[in-house]
């Protein structure tokens, strides 16, 4: 698919909600705002508490996307659409179209759930559309997340050329601390799962502590699995689950059942003597190797090394994805951020930073007055307008985490303000 210097590309997500869906959505539009490209996530009502005047979840605001209510239906467009909204996939009729396959196990079950809906109400409610692999869909193009996802697409008959793999990448926080410098202990975290839960077989037969992780906050995972020396997953694997690889890079062993993307060796990768079938007998040689790691977990963090390796290069090769899929080729447009609050050297500032070239994107400051005649609020982000130049206003919080996403490559300090992630530098002169 083509990016035109003119293409705005859209991007559903739920809103006012924290899943792993909004989290690959505002990785996505990051990177492409990143590549300069015109680019809007379209909030969906995610929670009971979705609010369309403000529908940016409270963890997503530091990415600073902007948002809109609707498409701009033209060829040259681009919608993006995760599987479990895949019906909003008919709402345009030129605009170009991808499907982002994040969680096969979800789509599948709305499609059942939407079915049963119908029949039970057959006489006085229309069968909904949803995706359905057919020829009238042939001119989508599909992403998938994982290799359990693009197998998946392959047994329903999409061609190559027309799948693309579009993976994500784990939270910053699992890599600013160093693990190694934390002492473990000899503790199992696991993911509970409600109504069939093998684990807790596993569970009673090892003479170990285990710990559910019941809380989708990273610190709080982060601090779980610093703690741990093994992390057991019989989950359904839908995707690339983040939490087995938020436990490997975080230093713990991974034991994993055999089911979904847990199945292959391009997903979780590591040796088949960590995987095990959901069996009676299965159960007691897991509680076995557990009590072999514990005894020696170096030996078995040896051999997931190659997994923890991949999970490492995984940002860079989400970006490199998106290129490839997107044929985009790269930027050379510097992006600049002001330091300094509001004062009268800004206009001066701008004004060189455009003859030299760079473009001046963000205004970093942690006080302003919203009443200035020079500031406006635009879908819940605030601007200073200078003439023909606009900057989103930023805190000093949101600019280390912007620096550190690639979106911002220099800084003008004015002299009125210091930051500690980053020397500033006086690009002026």
């Amino acid at each position: 698919m083509v990016v035109y210097s003119d293409t705005k590309i859209y991007v559903l997500c739920p809103g006012n909600s924290k899943s792993g869906t909004a989290d690959n959505c505002h990785q996505l539009c990051s990177a492409l705002i990143k590549f300069g490209i015109e680019t809007f996530m379209l909030y969906l009502p995610g929670s009971d508490n979705f609010n369309p005047e403000n529908p940016v979840d409270e963890i997503y605001k530091k990415y600073h996307i902007p948002y809109d209510n609707g498409v701009e239906d033209s060829e040259k467009n681009i919608l993006i659409v995760p599987e479990i909204a895949a019906n909003f996939l008919y709402f345009t009729k030129k605009t170009r179209r991808i499907l982002w396959w994040l969680n096969i196990n979800v789509f599948l079950r709305d499609i059942a759930v939407k079915t049963a809906d119908h029949f039970e109400n057959i006489l006085t409610r229309p069968m909904p559309r949803f995706f359905s692999f057919n020829r009238y869909d042939s001119d989508i193009e599909h992403w998938a997340q994982s290799e359990y996802a693009k197998n998946f697409l392959k047994i329903n008959g999409v061609p190559d050329a027309k799948i693309f793999t579009v993976t994500d990448f784990l939270d910053n926080i699992f890599f600013n601390s160093n693990t190694k410098s934390v002492a473990k202990k000899n503790l199992v975290a696991y993911r509970k799962i409600q109504g069939r839960d093998f684990s807790e077989v596993v569970k009673d037969l090892s003479d170990v502590e285990w710990q559910a992780v019941e809380n989708v906050n990273p610190a709080v995972v982060k601090k779980l699995f610093d703690a741990a020396k093994i992390y057991v997953d019989f989950g359904e694997h839908p995707a690339k689950d983040k939490l087995t690889r938020e436990a490997a890079i975080s230093n713990c062993v991974v034991i994993t059942g055999k089911r979904g993307a847990a199945g292959n060796d391009v997903d979780i990768n590591i040796p088949d003597e960590f995987k095990f079938e959901e069996t009676i007998t299965d159960a007691k040689k897991i509680a076995k190797k557990i009590k072999s790691v514990l005894k020696n977990p170096e030996a078995s963090l040896a051999k997931q090394k190659a997994f923890r390796e991949k999970i490492l290069r995984e940002k860079n090769l989400f970006e490199g994805q998106i290129k490839t899929a997107l044929g985009i080729k790269p930027s050379s447009e510097i992006t600049v951020v002001i330091f300094g609050g509001l004062n009268d050297k800004i206009s001066m500032a701008i004004g060189y930073l455009l003859y030299a070239g760079f473009s001046p994107k963000f205004l970093v400051t942690d006080n302003f007055n919203l009443y200035d005649k020079n500031i406006y609020t635009e879908n819940n982000i605030h601007y200073l307008n200078l003439e023909d130049t606009r900057l989103q206003i930023i805190s000093s919080n949101d600019a280390q985490f912007l620096y550190g996403e690639g979106r911002i490559n220099k800084f003008l300090n004015l002299g009125e303000t210091k930051t500690d992630f980053v020397d500033t530098e006086d690009i002026i002169g």
